[in-house]
């Protein structure tokens, strides 16, 4: 859905989309990586297990959205991200659902 959203946007060409399984990347890439914009929608406990190794990806200035959270375990996800230097921006509920955007403080 993201590749048929950023086609519709004529945005395709500007943007490098990768999938895969947070837990298998090194805790630090080899090479630097930095990405604009990281969006991970994870359960709470996946996400602040891998806290380090979504935020060692992320650019100075870029943004980390990240969804998929419990409203009710928003607060600690929130908490375990900021101690890395990260402070949120922007936070929406949705039902019982949360997601929120974060970029470095």
């Amino acid at each position: 859905m993201a590749r048929q959203n950023a086609r519709k946007n004529r945005i395709d060409a500007k943007l490098k989309m990768t999938r895969g399984d947070v837990t298998k990347l090194p805790l630090k890439p080899a090479q630097r990586f930095e990405y604009d914009l990281i969006c991970a929608n994870l359960i709470s406990n996946l996400l602040i297990a891998e806290k380090r190794r979504i935020v060692n990806r992320l650019k100075q200035g870029g943004t980390l959205v990240l969804a998929g959270i419990l409203a009710v375990e928003f607060g600690e996800v929130q908490g375990a991200f900021e101690k890395l230097g990260l402070k949120l921006t922007a936070k929406r509920v949705e039902n019982e659902w949360c997601s929120g955007a974060f970029c470095f403080a």
